[in-house]
């Protein structure tokens, strides 16, 4: 099939540019379009499970191995790409954007996701497309366009053919399985916090929850472990994961940790902060709408959960600061307030496998960036300080 661009501004591919080079930055556009070359599969709590999920993901023609080092975690690959082209004569469904990415990635055409389907019908092989006339997928419909007008869910289309098939835990057809995919770089950001047994954890922008029951699966469910987000269906789903995982020592509040912080008389020994964030290290992207303003927002929303968050940590206290995006004023420039305003140093993470290697705005602090085009991931930043004594 033929090479897909992301869709973005003139601004932000300047802006790219300037920040990781011309060679870097084009590197990450052509990756950016395209689903992870890994993909990572955290097998919680059980890793006599693995080899049987392995056996599972091989089975449904998917390449699996265990991870080198860290044995409770599975890295499989998409299928890929195959050549999709416009069927010509056949109608369109066109879907939102994001909708888009998830059926350029083998999933099925969900109603919700529909923005028209004229004349469609029933068993109509069809184009689909997303609002910027990319075509990420062929169908067959499931329903006629009145009915995916009317009904608010189900499957419009069946998806037949997507240039790429990416694994899924629907695809593993067991419930039971104690599961649930995890980059590598936000592996890393949880073990990398270091949590003990001992120690009283706040995760602060916690939904979904992975990280959450990651830092409880390193201490063996012994940390006390708050776990805050502002969504309180996201809440839910983290509390329905303590339910199946029988766990009594994660409380999950739905809240903004700046307002909390202004409320709790409380001090925690290690602090994960993943705030809200431009995203745009997430792949696959086919379109990108973000503009240097947003970004600056966004980086002063993040300056404010970091500055609640040091109220809320004990001297000599940690946080592991992390993004899935790649632009300075969200990374380094974050880290940098922190260490000149903020009365925090540096430390080195124990586990680094970032590739990337480019220096952003002369910043020398030992921290990882993960960058489409030189990791086999997603865009993704770490880092890790210490507040030093009042």
């Amino acid at each position: 099939m033929s090479s897909i661009i992301p869709m973005v501004s003139v601004e932000l591919k300047n802006y790219l540019a300037i920040l990781l080079g011309s060679e870097v930055s084009k590197k990450y556009l052509q990756k950016v379009v395209t689903p992870m070359e890994e993909y990572s599969l955290h097998v919680y709590r059980d890793v006599s499970r693995v080899s049987d999920i392995i056996d599972n993901l091989e089975l449904k023609g998917f390449d699996a191995h265990q991870h080198e080092i860290f044995d409770n975690l599975i890295i499989t690959a998409p299928k890929g790409p195959f050549e999709l082209t416009h069927l010509e004569g056949s109608k369109e469904i066109i879907v939102d954007n994001r909708a888009a990415e998830m059926i350029y990635q083998g999933a099925n055409v969900f109603v919700p996701g529909v923005k028209r389907a004229n004349r469609v019908k029933m068993g109509d092989v069809v184009n689909i497309l997303n609002q910027r006339n990319i075509l990420v997928a062929r169908g067959e419909a499931a329903m006629n366009h009145n009915q995916m007008l009317r009904k608010g869910q189900g499957i419009a289309a069946k998806n037949i053919l997507s240039p790429y098939i990416v694994p899924s835990l629907e695809l593993l057809d067991d419930e039971t399985l104690p599961i649930y995919f995890q980059s590598v770089p936000a592996y890393l950001a949880s073990i990398n916090l270091d949590p003990k047994p001992e120690d009283k954890i706040l995760d602060c922008c916690a939904a979904p929850g992975n990280k959450t029951f990651h830092l409880n699966e390193l201490t063996k469910d012994q940390a006390q472990i708050i776990a805050v987000d502002r969504s309180k269906r996201r809440i839910e789903k983290i509390k329905s994961k303590i339910r199946k995982y029988r766990t009594s020592n994660i409380t999950a509040y739905v809240g903004n940790i700046i307002e909390l912080s202004k409320e709790w008389n409380i001090k925690f020994d290690k602090i994960l902060v993943d705030p809200p964030c431009s995203s745009l290290g997430l792949r696959p992207r086919l379109v990108h709408n973000i503009d240097v303003k947003t970004i600056k927002s966004m980086a002063t929303y993040q300056k404010a959960i970091l500055f609640a968050c040091d109220k809320l940590l004990k001297d000599n206290g940690t946080i592991v600061y992390s993004t899935c995006t790649v632009t300075k004023e969200e990374n380094e420039e974050i880290i940098h307030h922190a260490v000149e305003n903020m009365n925090y140093r540096v430390i080195e993470q124990n586990f680094v496998f970032s590739k990337t290697d480019i220096s952003i705005a002369n910043f020398t602090f030992p921290v990882q960036r993960f960058i489409p085009g030189i990791d086999n991931t997603l865009g993704y930043f770490i880092a890790k300080l210490q507040k030093s004594k009042s």
